[in-house]
C-alpha cells in the first residue's frame, strides 16, 4: 500500500505531502480542481511514460515520490532482494523528470532502472479508468485468475510434472526423426564414448583433486622448512644423545637440577620432532603423485573443455552419444518403444489433466455464482457471467484455455469482456470482479479515477460500498463527484485549486469530520444549509449502518 506521496512541481502541483492509510480514500473537488493530476503522478510510480509537458511552468524539473509498504508484496521484495537492494517493508520509489528530456529513477535515493521499478511495483497498484485495458480484460490472464481462485497448486504441479515427461519424450523422438547420420559419424561417436571411458571419470573426483593441490600449495613452502628442521635434527640426534648421556652420569650436587633440566629438553625435543615428523608425512607427497595429480587434473580440464563444463556434463554427453547410436542402429526398435513410452505418458498426463480441468469447472461454477452476486449489488439484474472451457492442445497448465464471458441485458448473447457494455456498466462490472480478483492478483492497491461518471441515487451508493467491500483487503483510492460514493469512504481529501498573478496550485488536504460533512453538502445540493448539512450527515449515517449489516 501507499504510505506516503510526495509530488513537486508536476504539472499544476507546486509541492505536496500526503500521507495514506488502508481503507477506502475518496477524493473530491470542484470539476478542474485537478484530482487526475493525482492519479497521473502515481502512474508515473507504476513507470508509465513521462513526458517534459508534466514539469510545471519555468520548473527544471519535476519529482513525483511513493513511499510503500511492500511486507505483503512477496514478488516486489523477491525482486528487490535479487536486484541487490538491501530493503525493509518499506521502500521508496522516485522518479525525477528532467527540463532536458531525461528522467532519473530511484528506488530507496539509489539510482535504478525503470523495469526494475516496473517489475517490483507490478501488482502493487492497478489503476482502473473507464476503457483501460488490464489484467481483466486480457483473455490470455484468465486461465491463472481461475487457478488463483481455485488454488489447487498440488494438482497444478502435478500436471506440469506429467506434461514434462511427455515432452520431452515427443522431442527425443522428433530429434531421432530429424537427425540423419553415416557411418563415419557413428566412429566418431564410438571415438568419443571410448575416449570418455577411457579415463574411467567418477562425480566429484575432480574438485577433490583441485582441493588437494591447493592443500598442497599452501603448506609446499611451509614443508621446505620441516625438512630443514628434521634433517638438522637428524644430523644433531647423536650429539643431543651424548650430550644428556654425559650430563647425566655428572655427580655434582649443583648440577641436579641442570641434569635434569638437559634430560627432559632431551626428550622434549625428541618428542617435538616426531610430531612435526608426522605432520609432514601426513602432508608429504611424491614427485611421483604430485605430477600424477597434475596429470589427472590436466586431463580431467581437457575432457570439460571439449565435452561439458563438469564431469557430470561429460557423462551426460557420452550418455546422448550413447542413445544416438543405439537410435541409428535399432531405429525400428527406438521409435517403436518411445512411441509406446509416448502413450503411457500422454495417458498419465490425461489423467492429471481431466482432474484439473473437473477443479476448473467446479471451481469455476462457484466463481460464476459470486460474481453474479455483486452484480446484482451494482445494480446489474440482468448480467449474466460464465466462465466458457475449451480444449487445447497439451500445455504445462493442462489442456484447457478459459474465457470470461459476460451479457448485460436480457436476451443479449455472450460476449468476451473486451467487447462489451458501455463505459459505465462497464465499470461497474470491473468494480465488482476486482472485489473476488484484487485479492487473488495480490495488489494492494485500486485507483478508481470516476467511475461512478453517468450514474446517480442507488447505484452510486452500491458503488460506493463496493469500493469500501474492495478496501477491507488492502487500499483503495477513488476520485469521484457523488456524494453517495464519498459518504461510504473511511477518510476524505479534497483537492482544490488556487490562483495568484504569477500560478496556479493544485493542493490536496485530508478533511475532518465537520469539512467532511460540509464538502459532501456542497457536492449534493451546490449549497451548505442546515438542510443539506443534515443530508449529508444522515447520507454518511446510513452508509456506515448499511458497512455494519454488509459486514455481517
Amino acid at each position: 500500500m501507499i504510505k506516503h506521496l510526495y509530488i513537486k512541481n508536476f504539472i499544476l502541483i507546486h509541492e505536496l505531502n500526503l500521507d495514506f492509510e488502508n481503507g477506502f480514500s475518496a477524493f473530491i473537488g470542484e470539476t478542474g480542481a485537478g484530482k487526475s493530476i493525482l492519479v497521473d503522478a502515481i502512474s508515473l510510480l507504476c513507470a508509465e511514460r513521462a513526458s517534459t509537458s508534466m514539469i510545471s511552468a519555468g520548473k527544471e524539473k519535476a519529482i513525483v515520490e511513493g513511499t510503500f509498504d511492500l511486507s505483503g508484496n512477496t514478488h516486489a521484495l523477491n525482486v528487490l532482494k535479487d536486484a541487490g537492494f538491501d530493503t525493509e517493508d518499506e521502500v521508496t520509489f522516485t522518479r525525477e523528470i528532467l527540463s532536458s528530456g531525461k528522467a532519473v529513477v530511484r528506488i530507496d535515493h539509489r539510482i535504478a532502472t525503470l523495469s526494475l521499478m516496473r517489475e517490483a511495483l507490478l501488482n502493487e497498484i492497478d489503476i482502473h479508468g473507464q476503457r483501460d485495458t488490464q489484467y481483466l480484460l486480457n483473455t490470455s490472464e484468465h486461465l491463472h485468475l481461475l487457478d488463483e481462485y481455485i488454488h489447487e497448486p498440488e494438482l497444478l504441479q502435478k500436471t506440469r510434472d506429467a506434461y514434462d515427461v511427455y515432452h520431452t519424450l515427443v522431442l527425443n523422438k522428433e530429434n531421432t526423426l530429424r537427425d540423419v547420420y553415416n557411418e563415419s559419424d557413428l566412429e566418431y561417436f564410438r571415438y568419443q564414448i571410448q575416449e570418455i571411458d577411457s579415463y574411467h571419470l567418477r562425480i566429484g573426483e575432480d574438485e577433490e583433486l583441485e582441493e588437494k593441490e591447493r592443500q598442497y600449495k599452501s603448506v609446499k613452502s611451509s614443508l621446505d622448512k620441516l625438512n630443514q628442521i628434521l634433517e638438522i635434527y637428524d644430523h644433531a640426534e647423536d650429539d643431543l644423545y651424548q650430550l644428556q648421556k654425559l650430563f647425566s652420569s655428572v655427580s655434582v650436587t649443583d648440577l641436579e637440577d641442570a641434569s635434569r633440566q638437559v634430560t627432559d629438553g632431551y626428550y622434549n625435543i625428541s618428542d617435538a620432532m616426531e610430531s612435526l615428523r608426522k605432520v609432514r608425512d601426513s602432508y608429504s607427497l611424491s614427485e611421483e603423485e604430485i605430477n600424477a595429480m597434475e596429470e589427472r587434473l590436466y586431463d580431467l580440464q581437457r575432457l570439460k573443455r571439449k565435452y561439458g563444463g563438469k564431469i557430470e556434463d561429460i557423462l551426460n554427453h557420452r550418455e546422448e552419444l550413447n542413445q544416438k547410436i543405439m537410435a541409428f542402429e535399432h531405429r525400428r526398435e527406438y521409435l517403436e518403444k518411445i512411441d509406446k513410452q509416448i502413450g503411457q505418458a500422454l495417458k498419465a498426463y490425461k489423467v492429471q489433466a481431466e482432474k484439473l480441468t473437473n477443479a476448473r469447472r467446479s471451481g469455476a461454477e462457484k466463481l460464476d455464482q459470486e460474481i453474479l452476486v455483486h452484480l446484482r449489488d451494482l445494480s446489474l439484474p440482468n448480467a449474466r457471467f460464465k466462465t466458457i472451457f475449451k480444449t487445447t492442445d497439451p500445455s504445462p497448465k493442462g489442456d484447457d484455455q478459459v474465457e470470461f464471458m459476460i451479457s448485460m441485458n436480457k436476451g443479449e448473447e455472450l460476449k468476451p469482456l473486451s467487447r462489451t457494455a458501455s463505459g459505465g456498466e462497464l465499470s461497474r462490472l470491473m468494480l465488482g470482479l476486482k472485489v473476488i480478483f484484487t485479492q487473488l492478483k495480490g495488489i494492494q492497491t485500486v485507483i478508481f479515477d470516476e467511475i461512478d461518471a453517468g450514474v446517480s441515487g442507488p447505484v452510486a451508493g452500491a458503488i460506493g460500498q463496493k469500493m469500501h467491500s474492495l478496501a477491507r483487503s488492502g487500499q483503495v483510492f477513488s476520485i469521484t463527484h457523488l456524494a453517495p460514493v464519498a459518504a461510504c469512504a473511511d477518510h476524505h481529501y479534497l483537492v482544490e485549486k488556487s490562483s495568484d498573478a504569477l500560478m496556479t496550485n493544485t493542493n490536496v488536504r485530508k478533511l475532518n469530520h465537520e469539512e467532511v460533512i460540509r464538502e459532501l453538502a456542497l457536492i449534493s445540493s451546490g449549497t451548505v444549509t442546515n438542510a443539506s448539512l443534515a443530508a449529508s450527515e444522515e447520507l454518511i449515517r446510513r452508509s456506515k449502518d448499511e458497512q455494519g449489516v454488509l459486514s455481517h
